[in-house]
């Protein structure tokens, strides 16, 4: 590695490979080509400024005497190491990849290699670089792919974190300097719903009958999409928070509106009941920056289960997730959320579904921080609190763009502002004063009662 840094001082011959698009086959194509008469690449992200050449350099020494294929790091934030590859095995990952559905024609990321890999991973020689301690837990992204994460490299390194070391050392003493912009918005369109649900406290939870009625307008939900990207510039936007999108007379229109920017990624959950017949395939047809992903909530195999969980539907729903899955191969899922009514129904639906598509999710049960009955059939929580994800990286908007705490603040009894007349920063700002008390471990109102903290929206 210093031999390297000298070369880069001196300006060395760096060849720079463009293409307009890139797959995963592009990918492992352009390396053994690159790696061609070398023995290893090393292989990282240029948009990672706190590469750590030193924990770089140790690992290419464990990589050369073990006489690894394969080296990585674990446990350290994302941006901090790279990936080092004997250029011999890239063959094999050709290979691999083109048994991976989707893969070898899909667009590269940052853990391609170690998916490749994964798909066979006893057949190569792998050296794995420990970190002193493991902060996977914080999802920490050192790079400068958006202004969220660049905003925490900017912050790290105005703190003089110029190493790995540094870097650990700082994420542990303030927690709170991963809070920068939020990811995730968790948005009302639609009041109206055609079920009641024995385990979710929407509608009861509403208080106000009124607020089962009404819609979004379109051009309000687009007036919501630009100023979400004029404030935290990308995110996933959930049209789903309360109420069912297939009730939206221009969900259509709605969704469109959504693919249109590059920057929003969108997610639609659905109990699957009430698509317009069409509906599915035209959204499907039409065109679009990204597609969204899907997720059904199905929470049961049998007919019987189901009713007594949601009422009627099993089968209309059952439908809609198998015209989903057509549809959308790959952003589509199917979800279940375990509770002591489905415990016994829930592995004959893990199993039935995944012969159809390995997107099934199986969702921890959430009592509203005591607002509806607890039916865990498991405490999943982890033995020492840390501060929450929601207030981390979560903003919710009800339809009259009334912003709550959180999703588990029914009636907004800790309402932030409203997102269509108060400013998205000032709003995101007075969450954040949330969030540091839970820094400091208080655990103020709801906060106390809550076992969601720990749970993360994409």
């Amino acid at each position: 590695m210093a031999q390297a840094d000298r070369a880069l001082e001196t300006g060395p011959d760096i060849r720079v490979v463009r293409r307009d698009s890139w797959t995963s086959s592009d990918l492992l194509s352009a390396l053994a080509e690159a790696g061609s008469g070398h023995d290893d690449i090393f292989y990282y992200f240029a948009d990672c400024p706190m590469l750590d050449t030193r924990v770089a350099s140790r690992m290419h020494d464990s990589h050369r005497r073990y006489f690894a294929e394969y080296t990585f790091a674990d446990g350290y934030p994302t941006g901090l190491t790279p990936e080092i590859l004997r250029t011999e095995v890239i063959s094999r990952l050709q290979s691999l990849a083109t048994g991976l559905p989707g893969l070898a024609g899909t667009a590269p990321g940052r853990d391609t290699l170690f998916t490749i890999i994964q798909k066979d991973i006893n057949a190569f020689d792998i050296e794995t670089e420990l970190a002193p301690r493991d902060q996977r837990l914080l999802r920490a992204s050192l790079t400068a792919d958006c202004e969220r994460n660049a905003r925490l490299v900017e912050a790290l390194l105005g703190r003089g974190a110029a190493d790995a070391e540094a870097v650990m050392a700082a994420l542990d003493a303030d927690p709170g300097i991963l809070r920068t912009l939020p990811a995730f918005f968790n948005v009302q369109v639609v009041a109206a719903c055609p079920q009641s649900c024995s385990f979710c406290p929407y509608p009861a939870a509403a208080g106000d009958p009124r607020k089962l009625h009404g819609t979004m307008p379109v051009d309000r939900f687009e007036t919501l999409l630009e100023r979400i990207e004029d404030f935290a510039h990308d995110a996933w936007v959930s049209i789903s928070l309360w109420g069912e999108p297939s009730l939206h007379p221009d969900i259509e229109r709605l969704l469109a509106a959504a693919r249109r920017r590059p920057g929003i990624r969108l997610l639609v959950e659905t109990c699957g009941v009430g698509w317009r017949p069409g509906v599915l395939a035209s959204i499907a047809s039409a065109p679009g920056a990204t597609e969204p992903t899907w997720i059904v909530s199905l929470d049961a195999a049998t007919a019987g289960v189901y009713a007594g969980l949601r009422g009627e539907g099993f089968a209309e729903a059952t439908a809609t997730a198998g015209e989903l899955l057509a549809l959308f191969p790959h952003s589509a899922h199917v979800q279940a959320v375990r509770m002591k009514e489905n415990e016994e129904d829930l592995e004959t639906f893990y199993r039935e579904w995944k012969q159809r598509t390995e997107h099934v999710i199986i969702q921890k049960y959430d009592a509203f921080a005591g607002a509806i009955a607890d039916r865990r059939v498991a405490d999943l929580s982890p033995l020492s609190r840390f501060p929450c994800w929601h207030l981390r990286r979560d903003v919710v908007i009800l339809l009259d763009g009334t912003v709550p705490l959180c999703r588990e603040d029914l009636r907004a009894d800790e309402a932030l502002g409203n997102a269509f007349t108060d400013d998205l920063a000032g709003i995101w700002e007075r969450g954040g004063r949330q969030y540091a008390r839970h820094v400091q471990g208080d655990l103020p109102g709801i906060c106390g009662r809550c076992d969601e903290y720990y749970t993360f929206n994409f």
